[in-house]
């Protein structure tokens, strides 16, 4: 028996026997290659994966759809697909022109180790490149034909490795590297499939046909556990059972507290992907949709992308709200050519700021996002805003996409509600000026507000005890966002990592706040929490 540690990438406990996922390394050809031939050969491979990407987009919930899109979109990108043909005019075959391209992309992304959403998109582009080289060299595709379920071990696990496999023989997920925020990952927390990342090599040695005890929430696996072991899991497999239905019965139940103050649970995103897991685990919409991941490194997407980002988001909510804050790129470095060094620091041109310095892709922004609005309900925050110069800046850009889409006789909703992201203490203190000038809503960002009013990084461990998300002084500044709130009739949602902890969001309630906007995998727990509370 030995105890393996990783980390979770989906949360659960089962037992069962391991199947490995070999990945045989490519032998390419020597050549010499025919360019033209070389050419026409990776054109009619890239045919055949995109009709193989759409049948699993087919098969996929509308939460995971939009994975097998952005790798079917890879595949037409313009420069990734510029730099394939430029090696296979240099003489090198199709399979390594495309292996050589999609490792030097996805090893780029890979590379921000502060961006988890940018590194998972890596794994997307080593997919869909295995994929193309695969269909050139004539290998196999659909590499694991089950006959009962298993747990599967790799090095990596693919989105399109899960969907390769016929529906019910997964039992859990075991990978030697990966993140918990990998596609696959989520896939996994969609199916509930228990899953965890990073246990090392050693593990996928000798795992194949062995038994294994995955405690995912734990984050640990066990290798041939002895009786004492197995039995032990089987009683905590039947406890969790009996707590999963527990946690599961608050679905159909009231948003209502304990004495009857009625509350509005809503859901952190960042792409279709999550809005859709949300929306199943009983979130009333999005509260905060982070539009900056969308945001391939070095690669503006135009209007048109932008666009089909955000309706594919709205088509996951299923007509429920999704509430969308505008780039915030200094705090989620997704653009390569975004500000550096001191002006994207955590008090440099972030938000709002950065935005008011390009305004031709702010525009872009605005218009994507009024455009989309016609598809369904979408309100918009502005970041960062510190005074009412902000507000009224940011406005006289919108006045001016009303003009341009009406003049381009697009379709668009000209009334979009546009509101602000409150995480700036000097903007709690002055926020009935927002309401004064127009603004439709508010959203109390806790994440940054406590690190603004605290004067300490949230990320910077020996300063934790004084990152305190329910302080005297939060609570203060809470208050009077939600009087400003109330005085003018306006919606206020607190949301960040600190709502999706029961004691903090209790105390929220009590300040007055009856809208919560927290990660998919809390929304249930904190319903619970608010359902046995008193609002007053």
């Amino acid at each position: 028996m030995k105890v393996y540690k990783g980390f979770t990438a989906s949360p659960g406990l089962v037992l069962g026997q391991v199947s490995r996922l070999d990945r045989p390394p490519l032998v390419f050809g020597e050549g010499p290659f025919h360019p033209e031939q070389e050419k026409q050969a990776l054109e009619d491979a890239i045919k055949v994966a995109q009709q193989e990407l759409d049948e699993m987009a087919g098969r996929a919930a509308p939460s995971e759809q939009a994975i097998f899109l952005f790798q079917s979109m890879m595949l037409e990108d313009e420069g990734f697909m510029n730099e394939v043909a430029f090696q296979i005019k240099a003489g090198v075959g199709a399979a390594e022109a495309m292996d050589r391209v999609g490792h030097r992309y996805a090893a780029q992304l890979a590379a921000m180790k502060d961006n988890a959403y940018m590194q998972l998109r890596s794994v997307d582009i080593l997919d869909v490149t295995q994929r193309i080289t695969n269909i050139l060299c004539h290998r196999i595709r659909s590499w694991l034909a089950l006959d009962h379920p298993v747990i599967l071990a790799s090095d990596l696990l693919m989105p399109t490795d899960l969907f390769s496999v016929p529906a019910g023989r997964i039992l859990g997920l075991i990978t030697a590297e990966g993140s918990g925020q990998s596609h696959a990952a989520i896939i996994a927390r969609s199916l509930n499939i228990p899953g965890i990342t990073q246990v090392g090599e050693d593990f996928l040695k000798d795992c194949d046909g062995r038994e294994v005890i995955l405690n995912a929430t734990e984050g640990e696996c066990i290798l041939d556990p002895d009786a004492a072991a197995r039995q032990s899991a089987i009683t905590c497999i039947c406890e969790m059972q009996r707590q999963n239905e527990e946690l599961n019965a608050q679905l159909e139940l009231p948003n209502r507290t304990r004495d009857g103050e009625e509350f509005e649970l809503l859901a952190n995103c960042f792409g279709p992907e999550d809005v859709g897991t949300a929306m199943e685990s009983g979130a009333s919409g999005v509260g905060l949709l982070r539009s900056s991941y969308m945001m391939m490194p070095g690669h503006a997407m135009d209007e048109q992308e932008q666009y089909l980002f955000y309706t594919s988001c709205l088509a996951a909510a299923r007509g429920r709200i999704v509430t969308v804050r505008t780039f915030d790129f200094g705090a989620d470095r997704t653009m390569a050519d975004a500000y550096q060094g001191v002006q994207s620091s955590k008090l440099g041109l972030r938000g709002i700021r950065s935005s008011l310095r390009n305004l031709p892709q702010m525009a872009v922004q605005i218009c994507a996002l009024m455009r989309a609005a016609a598809k369904g309900p979408l309100r918009v925050m502005f970041p960062m805003v510190t005074d009412i110069e902000d507000w009224d800046s940011a406005m006289q850009v919108v006045d001016h996409c009303r003009r341009k889409l009406t003049e381009r006789g697009v379709e668009f909703e000209p009334d979009v509600p546009f509101g602000v992201m409150l995480s700036v203490p000097a903007a709690c203190l002055t926020a009935e000026d927002f309401t004064a000038h127009g603004c439709r809503f508010f959203v109390i960002g806790t994440n940054d507000l406590t690190q603004y009013t605290h004067a300490v990084s949230r990320e910077l461990a020996i300063a934790e005890h004084y990152y305190r998300p329910a302080s005297p002084a939060m609570k203060k500044l809470i208050a009077m966002v939600v009087d400003a709130a109330r005085k003018a009739d306006i919606p206020v949602t607190i949301c960040g990592l600190a709502v999706g902890n029961a004691v903090n969001a209790t105390q929220y309630l009590h300040l007055g706040l009856r809208s919560f906007s927290m990660s998919p995998q809390n929304l249930l727990a904190i319903k619970k929490a608010l359902r046995d509370a008193d609002a007053r």
